[in-house]
């Protein structure tokens, strides 16, 4: 019998905030040695290509949820779900390959060259078959390992894209080694979990269909979304503004790591404490406490030195909106409390409430979103999101309200909140009075000095945020005399 009921979240969080940290630093890393070789165009022509590959790629991936969903119940046999995942990728990727031979022409147009445009394919067919060995591997029982897995490809990744660039490969390096390495990492992921893929049979595609039947247009809503802002803005605006939504987004990217390394456990724990008939509000309010925990900081630092943020990335960066970092950082303090409530939703077996909420949002955000980058430019992209997220986040708590026994905002939340509206005034008085921010090292100790007043008036207000340091490190936890 698996032991998904009995899953410790937090155990399992701290293990994988490890690997979300590594994942955070190698992309940033990465984002500022790519933007100041390649520029904000080449910069922006690489998440071009990502964008709409990563949109294509959501047809597996939704698949791959329902794999994760189903292997994560207790009493289910895997193998002929990851036959399932895979029968499923490899058709959907044909298809992918026969539409950009049929549109060639048009598609060279938009993504700038004949290798980039067939970059999006190799993506396709590379990130399809990661994530459906990965999730597998996570919903048998390893959440915190598939996401080191994750991990693994972010180094790889890098180390190829920096020999893509050294053979003069310029932003296609960048696609190549992206593709190579989720490639090999999806082989890897597939070892681990010692699962041979089976013919499934019609019960098992039966199951599989009950639940991607939701979470297929729920993953290609959730990431056309996502990635919607790039596609616009590179229409309207140009690969050079793409760029620069690149970096102001990466500096927010930790928030949606930390939390991602939460909402995995929680989704698998949730689908087996449901199967068993149990309730699952209590790990809802645990989680969404420290969801913002990371996401929160960030907004408030993004508030107080937004030009210097940007001025790191190279000089075609320090002429850009510095209204971009800030936006972006308060997008993704909307989007790291909606993943808890996704998370519940997806493990009791509610898909089609995520799914009608991805509709109405996506309905408010592309209008909005379009109508605002033409008549704005980025900016206006920019705050559609922000706009459309905070909807997202008031009508998953009406969710959790109809459906989970009241809305969700605890103490924790407000004492982070209050925690960084301090460092937000100790930045800002250090910045303005004592130094200047000139070069990476004042940057550096800047935000380590940000970093310290957050995290040491979070333990000075909050008890709650003491007492699970001590329940989550083993080292605080008091020894017995």
């Amino acid at each position: 019998m698996k032991e998904t009921p009995s899953l410790s979240i937090g155990r399992e969080a701290l293990l994988a905030v490890g690997s979300k940290a590594l994942m955070a630093g190698i992309g940033f890393g990465g984002i500022l040695i790519f933007a100041n070789l390649l520029g904000d165009t080449g910069l922006g022509e690489y998440k071009t290509v990502m964008a709409a590959a990563f949109v294509l790629t959501q047809i597996p991936a939704g698949v791959a949820t329902a794999v994760k969903k189903r292997v994560s119940e207790v009493d289910i046999d895997p193998p002929g779900f990851l036959g399932a995942g895979l029968l499923v990728h490899g058709a959907f990727s044909l298809l992918v390959l026969l539409a950009f031979v049929a549109f060639q022409p048009w598609l060279v147009g938009y993504f700038g060259s004949v290798q980039l445009a067939y970059g999006v394919v190799a993506i396709v067919v590379t990130l399809g078959f990661f994530n459906v060995t990965n999730r597998l591997y996570s919903g048998i029982g390893y959440p915190a390992l598939s996401s080191w897995m994750d991990s693994i490809r972010s180094v790889l990744t890098f180390v190829l894209q920096l020999v893509g660039i050294w053979w003069g490969l310029e932003s296609f390096g960048l696609v190549a080694g992206l593709a190579v390495a989720t490639a090999i990492t999806g082989v890897i992921s597939a070892v681990a979990a010692r699962v041979r893929p089976a013919i499934p049979t019609v019960e098992t595609a039966r199951h599989v269909y009950d639940f991607a039947r939701w979470s297929v247009p729920n993953s290609l809503l959730t990431n056309l979304y996502a990635s919607a802002d790039v596609l616009i803005i590179r229409a309207f605006v140009g690969a050079g503004a793409v760029g620069v939504y690149t970096v102001a987004q990466q500096l927010a990217m930790p928030a949606a790591m930390f939390a991602g390394s939460i909402r995995d456990a929680l989704s698998v724990k949730s689908s087996g404490v449901d199967s068993q008939g149990g309730e699952v509000r209590a790990d809802l309010e645990n989680t969404l406490s420290y969801t913002g925990l990371i996401a929160i900081p960030l907004f408030f630092g993004a508030l107080a030195i937004p030009g210097a943020l940007l001025a790191i990335f190279g000089e075609t960066f320090t002429g850009a909106p510095v209204l971009a970092v800030a936006g972006l950082a308060l997008f993704q303090v909307f989007n790291v409390y909606r993943l808890p409530f996704e998370a519940v939703i997806e493990g009791t077996d509610r898909p089609g409430i995520i799914f009608r909420v991805n509709v109405g949002i996506l309905l408010v955000h592309l209008p909005l979103a379009v109508g605002l980058g033409y008549t704005v430019g980025l900016l206006g992209v920019i705050l559609s999101t922000v706009l459309a997220e905070g909807t997202r986040v008031v009508v998953y708590q009406y969710v959790a309200h109809r459906e989970y026994g009241g809305v969700v905002l605890t103490r924790p939340m407000a004492e982070q909140v209050l925690a960084g509206a301090l460092m937000f005034v100790v930045v800002e008085a250090l910045t303005r009075y004592v130094v200047s921010i000139t070069n990476w090292v004042w940057l550096v100790v800047v935000v380590g000095i940000g970093a310290a007043v957050y995290f040491l008036a979070l333990l000075g207000l909050s008890r709650h945020f003491r007492e699970t340091l001590r329940h989550t490190l083993p080292m605080l936890e008091p020894r017995e005399t």
